[in-house]
């Protein structure tokens, strides 16, 4: 499994994500700066990564800045079912303790202790299972429109079976125009696990800058030595929202009033969600290939979500896509099945109706929810993928903040295993779905027209 820590400090001449060799920049004081992204590796038969994930970081004092990185975790054994679900949540505080010299040689350096904490589930490879720690130094030195970067560190790696190890890498990146930036990185890592393979690899990757404040950021890969034992093939593809200098208005621009700010619905957003799901379990057994009646069992249960998205408005109309991720477990025994539902995801499109400082909107995508089943004594994890449709009304109740409440539907398709008696029959599950949410969000950098405006 390749190992690696992504910071969050990237812009035209920065770096960081999307390449695993970190840079020395610290986000500004008083500002921050958010990824909302994937990042996938296959190697040995397995594909795994983390999907979606949210990288943030916090200009807390001048040259200091803090990191968080909740994600979702993801892996599919060759030929199994995928399974997914709360991955470790990593922590970290950069200091720079050099700036470069522009003017003359000396880089600019910085200190980057990370740990990972072990919120995700080993029994289930979604987690290390203890805490790792990283210890890096990086260093950066910028030419005109090309910037160098790179350095390393050693990981504190404890657990059965596992070793501690290093890991070095250099990048190089060319700005090409006023929106696009291409690069390249070497690296290396020597083995995490006792009698494992060392590896050498390459990504190459891009950043498109979509205005300012929004960012997508890209890059491909794969290792040069022990590939197939380590990195046959691997991703990170990313959204990034800045607050920075670059983004800020300019100083003889008047601030927005609430009511005008409120009528603009463009712009990325983000928020928390506190709701309650109602599951209904239909079982219907299939002797000879014909169906008999279904039965049903319910269940709830209360929910905790994170959500983003963007959206943009046309007159009255707005058109945006928004993912969310929710955690809480919702468990029910019924047809001699126990179901057991932590985490639910989705990917969904939105379209809604403003006026004034509130929206009507409806919402559908792609679904995916972590099951833990037990049936016929045998335990097993999947990641069930189904839909969702639904509608809400959102308002804006003060500058940039928004609530809404929201009700959903749902399926998560079906579940089919053999009889207890073996005699060839089958029972298939289908789950169904309600849930209602009150959520609060912050809209970033709302292009609103001046107060009085029309």
């Amino acid at each position: 499994m390749l190992i690696a820590g992504f910071s969050l400090a990237l812009s035209p001449a920065k770096a960081g994500p999307p390449f695993l060799t970190d840079d020395p920049e610290p986000v500004d004081y008083g500002h921050y700066e958010f990824y909302l992204f994937s990042q996938g590796v296959r190697a040995g038969g397995e594909t795994s990564g983390g999907a979606p994930a949210c990288d943030c970081n916090f200009g807390v004092l001048p040259n200091v800045q803090f990191h968080v990185q909740p994600a979702m975790a993801f892996r599919r054994p060759g030929g199994g079912d995928l399974v997914w679900g709360a991955g470790d949540v990593e922590l970290g505080v950069k200091y720079r303790f050099i700036e470069q010299d522009k003017e003359g040689a000396a880089p600019s350096a910085a200190f980057y202790p990370l740990i990972e904490t072990p919120t995700g589930d080993a029994a289930r490879g979604l987690g290390g299972g203890r805490a790792r720690i990283f210890l890096p130094v990086w260093l950066q030195k910028d030419f005109g429109d090309w910037s160098t970067f790179g350095g390393g560190g050693y990981w504190i790696n404890p657990g059965p079976g596992a070793r501690n190890f290093g890991f070095l890498g250099w990048a190089l990146l060319r700005k090409i125009d006023e929106r696009l930036t291409l690069g390249a990185e070497i690296y290396h890592q020597t083995s995490s696990e006792i009698g494992g393979a060392s590896t050498t690899g390459v990504n190459i990757g891009a950043i498109v800058d979509l205005s300012p404040r929004y960012h997508l950021l890209a890059s491909i890969g794969r290792g040069l030595t022990h590939a197939t034992e380590t990195d046959q093939f691997s991703w990170y593809l990313g959204f990034q929202v800045t607050n920075g200098e670059e983004a800020a208005k300019s100083p003889g621009e008047t601030a927005p009033a609430s009511a005008a700010a409120a009528d603009d619905w463009s712009g990325f957003h983000a928020g928390l969600s506190l709701g309650r799901l109602y599951r209904r379990a239909g079982e219907t057994l299939v002797v000879d290939y014909s169906p008999a009646a279904e039965t049903t069992a319910g269940s709830n249960g209360a929910t905790l979500g994170g959500f983003g998205g963007f959206d943009a408005q046309f007159g009255f109309v707005v058109l945006g896509v928004e993912t969310d991720v929710e955690a809480g477990g919702v468990s029910k025994t019924a047809f001699g099945v126990t179901l057991r539902n932590d985490a639910r995801a989705s990917l969904r499109g939105r379209v809604g109706l403003a006026r004034d400082h509130a929206m009507l909107y409806a919402t559908g995508g792609v679904s995916v929810s972590d099951l833990a089943v037990t049936a016929l004594r045998e335990a097993f994890d999947r990641a069930q993928t189904g839909w969702t449709i639904g509608g809400g009304m959102e308002y804006a109740i003060a500058d940039h903040w928004t609530g809404r409440l929201e009700y959903r539907h749902g399926r998560s398709g079906e579940i089919a295993f053999a009889s207890a008696n073996f005699d060839g029959n089958l029972y298939r599950i289908r789950l169904r779905d309600d849930s209602m949410r009150l959520a609060l969000a912050y809209r970033f950098g709302l292009d609103a027209p001046e107060a009085g405006a029309k």
